[in-house]
C-alpha cells in the first residue's frame, strides 16, 4: 500500500515549479507527488513533463487545458489519493510562500488527529512579508469563521495534511466550492463531522517568483459563499450539506 503523497497545484510556476520539486527530493521524506496543472501557458507544462520523465515511479501530472478552480485542484488530487490508496496526502502551493521545512511537522502531529493544518495565527507575525491590506483580510476571514462556525483552526491555509485512512473520502462530495473557498468549506465539514484536527505554527513567505492567482473577485466570493454556507448549516443537517 502506497504511504505518502503530496498534492501540487499548478498555474504558471515556471519559475519556481523546478526548484521546489530538488528541494522536496534533498529532503528525503520518501514521498509520492502529484501535480495538477490547470491550463498553465508560461512553460510550466513542459517542465512537469521534463520532471515526471526523470522520476517516472514517484511523480505523477493531472493535465487540464483551462483553470477550473484551485479549489477544484486540491478535490481532484484528493480523489486521485484515495483512489490509488494513499494513508497520506498532504497539500500545499509551489510559490514557496509555504516552506517543506513544515512537512515533517505536519506528519508528526497526524499521529494523534485526522487533519494538521498549518496555522498564521498561532506566532506573532507568522505573515512578515504580506501586505497590510492582505493582513486585515486574512485576519478577517479567520475572524469570519470563528464567529459563523466556532472554528478556531487557520481555515483559509491550503497547507495540510490528511489522514486518508480514517476521514471518509465522501467529504470530498459536500465541498461544493471549487475555488478558494475549498479550505473553508472542507474545514468546517470535517469539524462539525468530529474529526480531530489539529495545527502547528508556521510562517507564510511572499512569492519568491511569479505573479498571484488570487484576485479580489475570489476574495469577495470566499465572504459570500461563507455566509451561504452558515446559512445551509443553520437550516440543514449535516448529512445534507
Amino acid at each position: 500500500m502506497n504511504s505518502k503523497l503530496i498534492i501540487l497545484p499548478t498555474l504558471n510556476e515556471a519559475k519556481n515549479v523546478k526548484k521546489l520539486f530538488i528541494l522536496l527530493k534533498k529532503m528525503r521524506l520518501n514521498l509520492k507527488y502529484l501535480f495538477i496543472d490547470h491550463g498553465s501557458n508560461d512553460g510550466t507544462q513542459e517542465i512537469l513533463k521534463e520532471i515526471k520523465k526523470r522520476n517516472k515511479q514517484k511523480v505523477f501530472i493531472i493535465q487540464k487545458k483551462n483553470r477550473e478552480g484551485i479549489g477544484k485542484a486540491h478535490k481532484d488530487g484528493l480523489k486521485w489519493a484515495y483512489k490509488k490508496k494513499f494513508n497520506y496526502a498532504i497539500t500545499m502551493d509551489t510559490d514557496f510562500a509555504q516552506h517543506p521545512k513544515y512537512i515533517n511537522a505536519l506528519l508528526k502531529k497526524n499521529k494523534v488527529s485526522d487533519l494538521v493544518v498549518g496555522s498564521r495565527y498561532l506566532k506573532e507575525n507568522s505573515a512578515p512579508e504580506w501586505s497590510l491590506f492582505r493582513k486585515i483580510l486574512s485576519r478577517g476571514a479567520h475572524f469570519m469563521s470563528y464567529m459563523l462556525f466556532g472554528i478556531k483552526y487557520d481555515s483559509t491555509n491550503s497547507f495540510r495534511c490528511y489522514d486518508l485512512k480514517s476521514i471518509n473520502k465522501e467529504f470530498i462530495t459536500y465541498c461544493n466550492s471549487n475555488d478558494y473557498d475549498f479550505f473553508f468549506t472542507s474545514i468546517v465539514i470535517l469539524y462539525l463531522k468530529k474529526y480531530r484536527i489539529e495545527q502547528i505554527p508556521m510562517i507564510i513567505r511572499g512569492r519568491v517568483e511569479g505573479n498571484s492567482k488570487m484576485l479580489i473577485k475570489h476574495i469577495l466570493k470566499s465572504i459570500i459563499n461563507m455566509f451561504l454556507l452558515f446559512l445551509k448549516i443553520k437550516f440543514c443537517k449535516i448529512d445534507k450539506i
